[in-house]
């Protein structure tokens, strides 16, 4: 069945053919890497006043970035491996174990390793997802359930920080990691009658664990990550583009290889799959900073309270998930369409941001938020379709759980390069209006090539 044919599947499918509950467990994984991923933010700087160990703590953001990246990785070898029902039990007690390690640290160390866990298991877990939206359910939910997803995601990271705020003003930040670790049991538990095996469409196969390869992409990663919180601009720059050289290597090794992390031509622009991916990895990458540095952008040259700044980042996040649910019923023919404009949205919002963020007013950047959003919401689900759809059969669970994996890793060198360009200006928490000014424009204009990037391969997915 071609895309052009394909016709509206209501939500109701989900009930009526008994896939409602299979979602909302997969959904749930979601939750729990999303919600936990910023909630640290509110509660890791009353922790290190507990606990002590300051100059390590960019060590629990990088630790977390590295295990959902590597696990998040190789989800699809051990989904083949296992199951999914085992993968999924694997994750969750995995991120059960970092929760209860992080809520019960005494010390910084025993944090960090707790974090490292948290991060493993929650990768995993969001792959997992992806791997059962399009091994579970029938190719014509598939936009549907990839659209819930992001939803959930966008949901659950506005929630982390109120989530960690209230356990903080109660005074029991540790209630936090307990909490998320009670959740996460409950996702264990749940997973061997909802993920069970006639739900499996692909027969497990034993995959040897490339452990070569994932010693390297780990190094590369955690490169990139600790180049985005270095103050040494020099220092920052080298570890990044080690990071990246690492990165390369890593991808060249695992194309070349018979047991595949990634599928064959994972980044091939001359493939609808490997277009997706860097369409979505490009734009990711370029738009980053908004998040990063926008918040502390908006309190030094506008004088924006943090909730304030917070809520107008927040709508990126609100803009995604309104439009992904109410366009994922859309015919095939429409789906080319809304690739290119959401890729032009986001565009538009960049470039716009170039100049509102330095000069403002607020609304306007408000504006150009939503927008962003918007344009991912609209065109985020059908790339992932189409990056799945598009690879062999033996290929599509590494396929989906490379969406994901991508998207992490385009963030953290996105945020590194961000932090270069604002470390190389003399950026920090007391610089001048001028200053902050100077970093807005060049934090945002310095990704127009990625964004021309993107716009060249949204056209190339979006091709019938």
């Amino acid at each position: 069945m071609t895309e052009a044919k394909t016709q509206h599947v209501p939500w109701t499918t989900l009930t009526q053919e008994g896939h409602l509950s299979r979602m909302l467990l997969l959904c749930f994984g979601v939750w729990l890497y999303a919600a936990d991923s910023t909630l640290v933010a509110t509660v890791m700087p009353v922790a290190v006043e507990d606990i002590g160990g300051i100059p390590y703590l960019s060590w629990t953001y990088s630790l977390y970035q590295l295990g959902s990246v590597v696990t998040g990785a190789i989800a699809g070898l051990m989904v083949l491996r296992t199951g999914i029902a085992q993968a999924q039990i694997l994750a969750g007690v995995i991120y059960v174990l970092g929760c209860a390690l992080s809520g019960y640290a005494p010390d910084m160390p025993t944090m960090i390793v707790g974090r490292l866990l948290q991060g493993m298991g929650g990768g995993g877990l969001v792959s997992i997802a992806f791997i059962g939206a399009s091994t579970l359910f029938p190719k014509k939910l598939w936009v549907r359930i990839i659209a819930v997803i992001s939803g959930v995601w966008g949901v659950s990271s506005l929630c982390g920080p109120l989530i960690g705020g209230y356990f903080v003003s109660g005074g029991n930040w540790r209630g936090a990691f307990w909490a998320f670790a009670a959740q996460g049991l409950v996702a264990v538990l749940v997973a061997p009658p909802l993920l069970r095996r006639q739900f499996q469409t692909q027969k497990e196969q034993t995959q040897r664990m490339p452990l070569a390869r994932l010693c390297l992409l780990s190094v590369a990663v955690l490169a990139i990550c600790q180049a985005g919180v270095m103050t040494s601009t020099g220092v920052a720059s080298v570890l990044c583009a080690g990071g990246v050289l690492l990165l390369l290597a890593f991808l060249k090794l695992d194309a070349d290889s018979e047991n595949r992390i990634f599928p064959q031509g994972v980044l091939n622009p001359r493939t609808v799959s490997g277009s997706g991916l860097m369409m979505m990895s490009a734009l990711f990458m370029a738009t980053i900073a908004l998040t990063v540095y926008g918040p502390l952008l908006m309190y030094i040259i506008f004088g924006a309270e943090p909730l304030v700044a917070g809520y107008i980042i927040a709508l990126e996040s609100l803009g995604w998930t309104v439009v992904a649910i109410s366009t994922s019923g859309v015919s095939g023919r429409i789906e080319p369409r809304l690739i290119r404009l959401g890729s032009v949205l986001v565009s538009i919002s960049m470039v716009g941001l170039i100049y509102a963020m330095p000069s403002g007013p607020l609304w306007l950047i408000a504006l150009l938020s939503t927008i962003m959003g918007m344009g991912y919401g609209m065109s985020w689900s059908f790339v992932s379709k189409r990056i799945i759809a598009n690879v062999s059969e033996a290929e599509r669970t590494q396929a989906s759980a490379s969406i994901p994996t991508f998207m992490r890793v385009s963030m953290a060198l996105g945020s590194a390069l961000s932090g270069i360009i604002a470390n190389f200006s003399g950026f920090s928490e007391d610089s001048s209006v001028e200053v902050a000014q100077n970093v807005a424009f060049w934090c945002f204009a310095a990704f127009v090539p990625l964004i021309l990037v993107g716009l060249f391969t949204a056209w190339r997915v979006s091709r019938e």
